[in-house]
């Protein structure tokens, strides 16, 4: 499944809509960390852990970067 702009849950949505039977979801890179579920099993190339952190506990040298948003939506 490629996805441009949608999610992997509306690309399913989307082909169930229209008839199809979707058995699976594969994605290049998995940055859920496992949490997500789209009731079909998701079979990554990369599994990629993104850290979290509470405001109060981010590290300092990660504190002194500027918060940017992932992904390229807002790149020009």
């Amino acid at each position: 499944m490629i996805t441009t702009g949608k999610s992997s849950r509306e690309c399913i949505d989307c082909a169930e809509a229209n008839g199809g039977i979707v058995v699976a979801a594969a994605c290049l890179v998995d940055r859920s960390d496992g949490a997500v579920n789209l009731g079909v099993p998701l079979l990554p190339l990369i599994g990629y852990k993104v850290p979290a952190y509470a405001a109060d506990a981010i590290p300092p040298a990660l504190a002194k970067l500027p918060a940017v948003k992932p992904g390229s939506r807002g790149l020009q």
